[in-house]
């Protein structure tokens, strides 16, 4: 039933990316609330992660042990899986009406192939995250803010961002999966050739993405602007309600 803390605090970063607002609060307060938060929500995933790391290590016999993919991948699951867990929940309650008011049997799916109906959800889920990321600085930097709408907004630009790095690197995976490109084919083309091809512009990606040292910048990432935020709040108290309510919200998430 929580699938809608994804939908609701994207939609709230972008609230605060696009309009300005005023909010009145302790700074000192707001800064040890989020630490709290941050430090509570790591020691779950820490100790989540010990225990089935335990209980793997006693079935595989394998030393236990916990690394950065679990903090990573818990912030990716959180904003990716809100419009799969909504599509279930969205269709559960069609198919009930449908036995309850036709008596149509609901005991099996026939909507097509399950998986690829959930691959395309996150796909275009977070190409749109991505995409509306971008367009929330060039919206920030062309709409002529003053100076106190932009130090409003900024934060809620800064924030949104993290968020869309969050799911970069699932969302390109989804995107190119499957992508055959070779150094003949690429050999053969012109450079207009290749920029009005879409095959060679996913194999770009997959080498700018996909690789071992980007994803290793994008693994540290969430933990690092996680617990960057709270100190934040001294320099810009309007990273505080945004960012507070984003850990909270993640938190629950996971």
């Amino acid at each position: 039933i929580w699938f809608w803390t994804s939908f609701f605090w994207i939609g709230f970063n972008v609230y605060l990316a696009v309009v300005p607002a005023t909010f009145h609060f302790n700074n000192v307060g707001m800064m040890s609330f989020m630490l709290i938060c941050t430090t509570l929500n790591y020691a779950l995933i820490i100790a989540n992660s010990m225990r089935f790391s335990i209980m793997e290590s006693v079935d595989a016999n394998e030393i236990a042990f916990l690394s950065m993919d679990n903090i990573w991948r818990a912030n990716q699951l959180f904003f990716m899986v809100g419009p799969i867990q909504g599509f279930s929940v969205l269709t559960g309650t069609k198919n009930f009406i449908s036995y309850l008011l036709y008596g149509q049997d609901i005991g099996g799916w026939s909507g097509g192939d399950l998986t690829q109906v959930s691959i395309a959800i996150v796909k275009y889920w977070t190409s749109m995250i991505i995409v509306s990321s971008i367009a929330c600085w060039v919206y920030l930097f062309t709409s002529n803010p003053t100076d106190v709408e932009y130090q409003s907004r900024r934060p809620g630009c800064i924030i949104f961002t993290f968020i869309a790095m969050d799911v970069l690197h699932p969302c390109v995976y989804l995107r190119t999966v499957g992508n055959k490109w070779t150094k003949e084919e690429a050999a053969k083309m012109t450079m207009f050739q290749k920029l009005t091809c879409t095959r060679w512009w996913k194999s770009v990606l997959q080498v700018m993405i996909l690789n071992e040292g980007t994803t290793n910048v994008f693994r540290y990432v969430a933990p690092a602007y996680n617990f960057m935020l709270p100190l934040l709040v001294f320099y810009n108290s309007y990273y505080g309600v945004s960012a507070g309510f984003t850990l909270v919200a993640v938190g629950a998430g996971h």
